[in-house]
């Protein structure tokens, strides 16, 4: 029961709001500098070595059964690495609903759980709440990712689904080494370095037109 529930709460198709956010794929693809699925898998393999991979996941391993200052020192970690303000309140907003919608799924295992704002926290606290492993948690939160932005991309560029999930899927190397990373990380160790995406990501709200809000 426990995979069955953590499944229904990775899954796409759960109502949080998560599909509105292209994580600044909207103005790269806008710009032309990803116009072919070899530079998507490379933005999907960058994110989860460099960027969201580096930060959200193993955020989420960490907050993984932590107790309620622990989740609050988390959520103010991610506050301060997510430096462009259209992501960060995109984390919380897809908290906020994925709580929501667990609560009203499951109101006898979320009600009382302690406080969390970001997805990556909440989606932990959750996966723990629960009873899922710690390891299928992280696992579930990274696929979800991936196969989100994957689907994102059917929207932004000339690219049919199964050439997006083609895409996805030449980043499982990735995704496992992101996993993994985040399963042994430590609070020092959550970091990103894309600069070029931060300001891709910070130009996003100036496009002429648009399909996304990040």
């Amino acid at each position: 029961m426990s995979l069955l529930r953590l499944l229904h709460l990775a899954d796409s198709a759960f109502p949080t709001g998560a599909y509105a956010f292209s994580d600044g794929l909207e103005t790269l693809t806008a710009r032309g500098e990803v116009r072919t699925p070899a530079d998507l898998t490379a933005f999907l393999a960058g994110q989860l070595t460099h960027g969201w991979g580096a930060q959200d996941a193993p955020a989420c391993a960490l907050a993984w059964g932590a107790d309620p200052a622990t989740l609050a020192e988390l959520d103010d970690l991610l506050d301060d690495l997510k430096l462009v303000p259209g992501p960060r309140a995109a984390s919380t907003r897809v908290g906020a609903n994925l709580r929501r919608a667990a609560t009203h799924l499951w109101p006898d295992v979320v009600g009382d759980l302690p406080a969390t704002r970001h997805h990556a926290t909440t989606f932990a606290l959750l996966g723990h709440a629960l009873g899922a492993p710690r390891a299928d948690t992280v696992t579930a939160f990274v696929s979800g990712w991936l196969l989100g932005r994957a689907t994102s991309a059917t929207r932004l560029m000339k690219l049919g689904g199964l050439d997006a999930q083609r895409c996805a899927a030449h980043c499982g190397g990735a995704a496992q080494a992101c996993i993994h990373a985040a399963l042994h990380a430590t609070p020092d160790d959550l970091c990103t370095f894309t600069p070029h995406l931060d300001v891709a990501a910070s130009e996003q709200p100036g496009l002429d037109a648009r399909l996304f809000q990040t």
